[in-house]
C-alpha cells in the first residue's frame, strides 16, 4: 500500500506538452563541416567555425562572455556615456548581459568615462552585444584588441627639445630623433606601472600536496607619460627615471615625479589641440573588470631543502603594464 502512495506525487506534476527541442528549420547548418547546430551559437559545436547568421537568427543569440585570456585577440566593448540614465532595473538587466556584478556596473557608469564594459571573442559576438545593450539604452562601441596593439610597445623617449612649431623627440638608447609638430600633438596621457613580486618556496608531498616554507614579496611603481600625435596611434612613452628634464629650464625641480607633471602641464599648454588624460589611478578598479592585470608565475626549478630533499622555487608576477597601455590607446582611438 505504502509503494502504491509513494507514486502518487508523480501523477500530480504538470505535464510537459511542448517540445524542448529546435525545430528541423531553425537549425543553423555550418558551411565547412556540414553539421546543423542550434541557433543559440555563434560559432559550430563541431569544427569551432564561424557560422553564417541571417538578421532573424542573430536575434536567437545567448551570446556567453568567457573571461578570456590576456594574449588572446578580442573585441572590446566600450560605453558611451553621454546623456546615459538607467534605473535599477536597467542595470540589473545589463548586468546579466555583460556578467557583471550589479555593484561593480553602477561605480563603472558613475565614472561618466568611456571604459570597457565586457570583451567578446568575435566581432559578430561583440556586435551581437552591442545591439542587446542599445535595447536597453546604452550606447557603446567595438574595438578590437588588434587595433590596440599592446604587443608593440611604445617607443622610450630619454629628452625633448622644444622650438616654435615642433617638438624634438630623442628615442631612447638609440642615436636616433623623431619630431611632432605643434599642431598634430594631440594626447598626452599620465599614469603609472606598478609590479608585484612574490618568491616562494614549497614543499611538496608524495601525495601532491604543498606547503609553502617562506615568501619573500617585493613591489615597484613608475609614472610614466604616453604622447601621441594625430598621425601615429602606437605613440612614445616618457618614464620619470631615464629622462632628461633639462626641456624643463629654469622650472626644473629636484624629484623626477615633479618634473614628470610638469612637462605633462607644458606638452598640454603648447599644444593647442592636445588632449590631456591624467585619471587612470581613479578608473583603475573598474578597469580591472575587463582589463585585467597581467598574472604570470614562472619556475625556478628545484631547491635543496633539509635532509637531502629539494623544494620548489616559484615567482610570481603581478604587472599591470598591458592594462594601461591599452587604457591609453584606447583614448588616442576615443578622439
Amino acid at each position: 500500500m505504502e509503494n502504491e502512495n509513494a507514486g502518487e506525487w508523480l501523477k500530480e506534476l504538470p505535464v510537459q506538452t511542448e517540445n524542448p527541442a529546435f525545430k528541423p528549420e531553425e537549425m543553423i547548418l555550418c558551411l565547412k563541416c556540414q553539421r546543423t547546430n542550434p541557433p543559440t551559437r555563434l560559432a559550430c559545436f563541431y569544427c569551432g567555425a564561424q557560422l553564417e547568421l541571417n538578421e532573424a537568427q542573430s536575434k536567437n543569440l545567448r551570446p556567453h562572455l568567457r573571461k578570456m585570456e590576456i594574449w588572446e585577440k578580442g573585441f572590446n566593448l566600450i560605453l558611451a556615456p553621454e546623456g546615459q540614465v538607467l534605473d535599477e532595473a536597467k542595470f540589473s538587466e545589463i548586468a546579466k548581459i555583460l556578467n557583471l556584478e550589479s555593484e561593480a556596473l553602477q561605480k563603472l557608469f558613475g565614472a561618466n568615462k568611456a571604459l570597457p564594459l565586457a570583451r567578446a571573442e568575435s566581432e559578430k559576438e561583440a556586435e551581437i552585444i552591442r545591439e542587446r545593450l542599445r535595447e536597453s539604452g546604452v550606447e557603446s562601441i567595438v574595438l578590437s584588441d588588434e587595433s590596440l596593439a599592446v604587443e608593440k610597445p611604445q617607443r622610450r623617449l630619454r629628452g625633448l627639445e622644444f622650438s616654435d612649431d615642433k617638438i624634438n623627440l630623442i628615442l631612447f638608447n638609440q642615436n636616433e630623433k623623431a619630431e611632432i609638430a605643434l599642431g598634430d600633438l594631440c594626447l598626452i596621457v599620465k599614469g603609472a606601472i606598478f609590479e608585484r613580486k612574490v618568491e616562494s618556496t614549497e614543499k611538496r608531498s608524495k601525495k601532491g600536496d604543498s606547503k609553502i616554507l617562506q615568501s619573500t614579496e617585493t613591489a615597484s611603481d613608475e609614472f610614466l607619460i604616453d604622447v601621441y600625435s594625430r598621425k601615429d596611434a602606437s605613440g612614445y612613452r616618457i618614464f620619470a627615471k631615464g629622462f632628461d628634464f633639462s626641456c624643463l629650464g629654469a622650472e626644473k625641480e629636484i624629484l623626477a615625479n615633479e618634473n614628470l607633471r610638469k612637462l605633462a602641464q607644458r606638452l598640454f599648454e603648447i599644444a593647442p589641440g592636445a588632449k590631456l588624460v591624467e585619471d587612470y589611478l581613479k578608473v583603475r578598479e573598474s578597469l580591472g573588470n575587463v582589463w585585467e592585470v597581467e598574472e604570470r608565475t614562472d619556475s625556478q626549478g628545484l631547491k635543496s631543502g633539509s635532509f637531502g630533499r629539494y623544494n620548489v622555487g616559484n615567482i610570481t608576477t603581478v604587472n599591470n603594464s598591458a592594462q594601461f597601455t591599452k587604457y591609453s590607446r584606447l583614448q588616442w582611438h576615443l578622439l
